[in-house]
């Protein structure tokens, strides 16, 4: 990035650091070259625009001219072209309107202004940021921001764009006046002490700037950060100063000087109508406004007569006006340069240091509600687990019990039972065995939720060759066909992932046992950051309505005669995966199959004590 001999620039954390640096480089400029090297390149990369250039109007001839460019090749000229603003009807209408134009979508400039497109040469331009710069309200040029992308312009940016073009002006005014002092300085002696003057009064300004940067540093409430601005104001304007904030349709004081008047102050703590005020019209313009002769305004507030003077300074957010720092003089009628110089300074900077500050409060709530919702579902998941294993265990006696006991009836009542009563008792083992299933699936899903993870490199090949053997003496009397993939390495819990696979490599055989052939495919997909391993069958598939409920506990989505399960196993297996860091997954269709897999995060092995110490939490 270009930057001045001896004042490198930094690389940004944030637009707010980013404008901060740039004001600091800015104070060293001397020459409209220098402050153009300083505010182009850091914009151009700051919002990811691929060029940008600097038009400045010559005071001579009000002629367009360029005094800088960042981004386009030689041999392809740029549609901002030098020459007669009359004949750009785009900057022309820049300046008129003293508003910034983007253009965010293709064919968003095209539309606007057709005559534009015949320039266009070399890239094809979609996305464009148009801003003009005033100084004393007279127009110093434009800066041009182009993209070959759409973009976006968020109020962030906006916000960034304006503040920078503002900065930009006031160097450029400063670098002007160095020039004409120089001119002027061996013919008129008087004109260069006014020049000089003029520049005492900015660097009062900026050194209130960064006096105020450096009082407020990294401090995030608000209440200290306006003490701090009024406290500034006070010492180097002898204004007195108030904070409004917004109350509905009232502005009311937040924050104000030791000094304020005790008859005024109630009735702005009170609140008031600030639209209905004589300085509301300025500060709508997302600018410092500034009124002479306070008392000839026509007051909304009669005892606010005390001041000659007001000025005002506008905090938006989202485009509306959610605050404002107001001072008054009761010494002078008029804002003379230096104090609206200071005033617009430490405006600046309260805002910058206010957005801060707003942003870490939003982090901060966030922050504590997430915290509060972790704990919450670990105290659930304790109390999830502890009554999972308890009612498992205590469930186990009774049903060993009534299978004992089932067992010495049939030998007590050998020979002597009908038909029907044996069915009887068949049934009544059916439904011991199913408990005792049951249970074990309850037991399983405890001791998913309570497994501590010991991680490692796992060759899924590996543990899916192990299932098949595992399975194979099962599957003698059945003709299945098996299509497994190349698996990768994952990094993981060899024991659980193996339970994983076995659960869903289970769950597809035992929904395609009325299949001839079954088919059963295992493969993964590589997506970046994540594998994504899938095990697919030609059963009898789910209705895809009701696939958020497959992972859920006790959840079924066949009857018990067409494929047996307790509804536990899939809960398990969610369990398993959540403790890795991955997602379940389920898609199919009735009668037509199903798939069911799991992601997994790539992690290296120099990641394994952090990722075992969430896990153990």
């Amino acid at each position: 990035m270009t930057s001045l001999p001896g004042s490198p620039l930094e690389p940004f954390a944030s637009l707010a650091e980013h404008l901060q640096q740039i004001t600091e480089a800015l104070a060293a400029t001397s020459t409209d070259r220098e402050v153009i090297d300083v505010v182009l390149t850091p914009a151009v990369q700051a919002l990811g625009a691929v060029a940008g250039i600097v038009l400045l109007v010559d005071r001579t001839d009000q002629q367009l001219k360029i005094a800088g460019s960042q981004g386009y090749e030689d041999g392809h000229p740029t549609i901002w072209q030098e020459g007669s603003i009359e004949n750009h009807v785009l900057l022309a209408d820049l300046l008129r309107m003293r508003e910034a134009l983007y253009f965010e979508d293709a064919g968003a400039l095209k539309a606007s202004y057709p005559d534009l497109e015949r320039r266009t040469g070399g890239r094809a331009l979609v996305a464009n940021a148009a801003l003009p710069m005033f100084l004393d309200h007279r127009p110093l040029g434009v800066i041009v921001l182009d993209f070959t992308e759409p973009h976006h312009f968020p109020p962030e940016e906006r916000r960034f764009l304006r503040i920078l073009a503002a900065q930009c002006a006031i160097a450029l005014g400063r670098a002007e006046a160095t020039r004409m002092l120089e001119a002027r300085v061996q013919d008129r002696t008087r004109q260069w002490e006014e020049q000089t003057r003029q520049l005492e009064e900015e660097r009062a300004a900026h050194a209130a700037f960064v006096a105020f940067t450096e009082a407020v540093g990294s401090e995030t409430d608000l209440s200290t950060l306006v003490e701090r601005a009024i406290t500034l104001l006070h010492e180097t304007c002898d204004v007195e100063a108030v904070y409004f904030e917004r109350n509905g349709e009232l502005f009311t004081a937040a924050g104000w000087s030791p000094s304020a008047d005790p008859t005024l102050l109630p009735l702005l703590q009170q609140g008031f109508p600030l639209q209905h005020s004589s300085i509301a019209r300025g500060l709508q313009g997302n600018t410092a406004t500034y009124i002479d002769h306070w008392r000839d305004t026509g007051l909304l507030i009669q005892e606010s007569a005390i001041y000659q003077a007001v000025a005002g300074y506008p905090y938006f957010m989202e485009d509306t006006l959610q605050s404002v720092l107001l001072i008054g003089s009761r010494t002078s009628a008029t804002w003379d340069e230096r104090r609206k110089g200071i005033f617009r300074a430490v405006g600046r900077s309260l805002d910058l240091a206010l957005d801060r500050a707003r942003q870490t409060r939003i982090v901060t709530a966030q922050r504590d509600a997430l915290n509060a919702r972790t704990q919450e579902l670990a105290d659930s998941t304790a109390e999830l687990q502890a009554f999972s294993y308890s009612v498992s265990h205590d469930l186990r006696t009774p049903v060993r019990h009534m299978t004992g006991f089932l067992e010495l009836a049939r030998k007590a009542l050998d020979g002597r039972l009908d038909e029907r009563s044996a069915r009887y008792l068949d049934i009544v083992e059916q439904s011991g065995r199913q408990m005792n299933t049951l249970i074990d699936g309850l037991l399983d899903l405890s001791h998913a939720a309570q497994r501590t993870l010991e991680p490692g490199v796992v060759d899924l090949n590996e543990v899916m060759a192990q299932i098949q053997t595992t399975l194979l003496p099962d599957l003698l009397t059945r003709n299945v066909t098996w299509e497994v993939a190349d698996l990768p390495q994952v990094w993981g819990d060899r024991g659980a992932l193996a339970q994983v696979l076995t659960q869903l490599t289970e769950n597809a055989l035992k929904f395609t046992r009325t299949r001839d052939p079954a088919r059963i495919q295992v493969w993964a997909d590589d997506q970046g950051g994540v594998w994504r391993v899938c095990v697919k069958d030609n059963g009898l598939g789910f209705d895809p309505r009701y696939q958020d409920r497959l992972f859920n506990l006790f959840q079924r989505l066949h009857r018990a005669d067409e494929v047996s399960g307790t509804g536990v196993g899939l809960a398990s297996v969610r369990r398993l995966i959540l403790k890795h860091g991955g997602q379940v997954f389920a898609q199919g269709q009735l009668g037509e199959g199903a798939t069911f897999g799991f992601t997994l995060p790539k992690r290296r092995p120099a990641e394994h004590a952090t990722w075992a110490e969430k896990d153990s939490h």
